[in-house]
C-alpha cells in the first residue's frame, strides 16, 4: 500500500496534518489494500478534505469527502451516478483502554497508533450509503400495471381499477 495513507498519530506534529486530495478511484477499489470492504460501485475519484488534530491525549480526525457511486434509480431502475458526500469525524487515542474513560467514544490505538486513511474513508462511504436513490426529483418510475418506464414511454396499460377494494369510496358524497 502506498505509505502516505498511513499515519503514526505517535508521530504527528504539534500542528497535526491537513490533506486536500483526490483520493483514486482504483486504490479504493483495490481489495487488497486495507482491512474494509472496497466499494466496487465507484465511478470516480473521491475528493477528500481532512484535517487530523491533536488536542492533548486526543488525536481528532474531521471532513468532507464527495463522490459518484453508479446506482440503480428506486423509480424506475435505471443506471444512474449518485453523487454522494459525507462526514469525516473519528476520534483516537493512544493507549490499551484500561484505566480510561471508554465513554467518550475515542478508538484507543496501541502505540505508535497507526491509522489507515483508506480504510477510514471507506467506512464512510458505507455509512453514507442510502437504500433508496432516484436518479431525478421528477422521475415517474415504473407503471404498475404493465412495468414501462414511465420517463420514456406513455403507458398503454386499461386503467380499469373497478374491482380495487376502494373503488367505492368514488361513488361516495361528502357534504361540505
Amino acid at each position: 500500500m502506498q505509505r502516505h495513507w498511513l499515519v503514526t498519530l505517535q508521530n504527528l506534529a504539534v500542528t497535526g496534518r491537513q490533506w486536500d486530495t483526490d483520493v483514486p478511484m482504483a486504490l479504493l477499489k483495490d481489495q487488497s489494500i486495507g482491512s474494509v470492504q472496497a466499494s466496487s460501485d465507484l465511478v470516480a475519484d473521491v475528493h477528500w478534505r481532512v484535517a487530523l488534530e491533536r488536542a492533548g491525549h486526543i488525536f481528532r480526525l474531521t471532513g468532507l469527502w464527495h463522490g459518484l457511486i453508479r446506482r440503480q434509480c428506486s423509480r424506475c431502475n435505471a443506471p444512474f451516478d449518485w453523487q454522494a458526500e459525507g462526514k469525516t469525524e473519528r476520534e483516537f487515542q493512544l493507549g490499551d483502554g484500561q484505566g480510561v474513560n471508554t465513554d467518550n467514544g475515542c478508538e484507543h490505538l496501541i502505540a505508535p497508533g497507526e491509522i489507515n486513511l483508506l480504510d477510514i474513508l471507506r467506512e464512510d462511504i458505507w455509512l453514507a450509503w442510502k437504500s433508496d436513490v432516484i436518479c431525478s426529483d421528477s422521475c415517474l418510475g415504473l407503471c404498475q400495471g404493465c412495468g414501462v418506464d414511465l420517463n420514456r414511454e406513455t403507458c398503454q396499460c386499461e386503467k380499469d381499477d373497478s374491482n380495487h377494494p376502494f373503488a367505492a369510496l368514488r361513488s361516495l358524497k361528502l357534504s361540505d
